[in-house]
């Protein structure tokens, strides 16, 4: 049987890391720009997270809601300047998160939309100095999605790792590519294999619109405040919180060999979860982010794909 194609981290590619850094767009999300004089408030009542923790230094993840608590899209939020936010969304969502986040403004003055000129990149590596200092930007802290940003520009980044390896930076793409040219690209295969080994889902590939976002680790990435008071899909999400409804949860796994389709059953005695995605790292080994029940997991019950390889969990994904 033809094993299917996985992303991969080559060796060169980890030796490199080691001691440099690399850099890539990513094309999996888009940049809103939303503005206004009651931005905030407005938000406060439509996204999971407290728009109070946003602020120049720390940006903020949440989820927008159905009334159901199913999620319309995954969000990352940026302070910009003055009444403007940056709103990271998968770019397969852009356009019904900006059609949803239109849909309830009415006595607010609002602008929201997709910004075609901003771009987002995957920085990874242990020495990105050099690129911080051509960007002229200082390092953000060492803490999940601290921010700093370039004085009266649209350049930002954020630390996504809090090893000080794994950074988003955000930009304008004309003038990022220019400035960036001297670092080492990144194939967007090798991108892509860093982010699933790194044990970080999204939206639209582990988890869509059939999965609660608490069942996607909402709470591991601080993506939910359960004290901030009502939002679009609120009840459903408290309910499931305070009264045991988190049943399932996405996990970093190791598989001793390969899948022979993606997405694909994981099983004990019978189909329990689903192994979302895999990818190989410089060793040749695979590993994977896998959609587990909590109990299964913590009762260290022996897993395997539907071909008899077997799977160990690592840990459940978080920030």
């Amino acid at each position: 049987m033809t094993l299917i194609s996985l992303p991969t981290i080559n060796r060169a590619t980890a030796d490199h890391l080691k001691q440099s850094n690399h850099i890539s767009i990513n094309r999996h999300w888009s940049v809103l720009k939303a503005s206004g004089p009651t931005i905030r408030d407005y938000l406060q009542g439509q996204i999971s997270q407290d728009i109070n923790k946003l602020n120049d230094q720390q940006a903020i993840h949440t989820a927008l809601l159905s009334p159901q608590g199913k999620a319309v899209s995954e969000l990352y939020i940026i302070a910009a300047h003055n009444e403007e936010l940056l709103i990271l969304t998968p770019i397969s969502h852009a356009e019904a998160t900006v059609a949803r986040l239109r849909q309830f403004t009415l006595g607010h003055q609002l602008r929201m939309g997709i910004v075609q000129t901003l771009a987002l990149y995957d920085m990874h590596g242990s020495d990105l100095s050099d690129t911080m200092q051509r960007l002229d930007l200082a390092p953000p802290e060492l803490s999940w999605l601290s921010c700093s940003k370039k004085t009266d520009s649209d350049t930002f980044c954020l630390t996504m790792h809090n090893t000080g390896q794994s950074y988003w930076l955000i930009g304008n793409s004309s003038e990022l590519d220019q400035q960036i040219n001297s670092s080492q690209p990144a194939d967007n295969d090798e991108a892509e294999a860093l982010r699933i080994l790194l044990g970080f889902p999204r939206f639209g590939m582990e988890w869509d619109e059939q999965l609660h976002p608490l069942n996607a680790n909402l709470i591991e990435f601080d993506g939910v405040d359960f004290k901030k008071g009502c939002y679009v899909g609120q009840e459903v999400t408290s309910r499931m919180h305070w009264r045991g409804g988190i049943k399932k949860k996405l996990y970093r796994v190791q598989i001793d060999g390969r899948p022979d389709a993606l997405p694909c059953p994981i099983r004990s005695s019978a189909n329990i979860g689903e192994l979302r995605s895999a990818a190989i790292d410089e060793r040749g080994e695979c590993f994977g982010i896998a959609l587990l029940p909590i109990e299964v997991v913590e009762s260290n019950t022996d897993l395997t794909l539907d071909n008899g390889t077997h799977i160990t969990t690592l840990e459940a994904c978080h920030a």
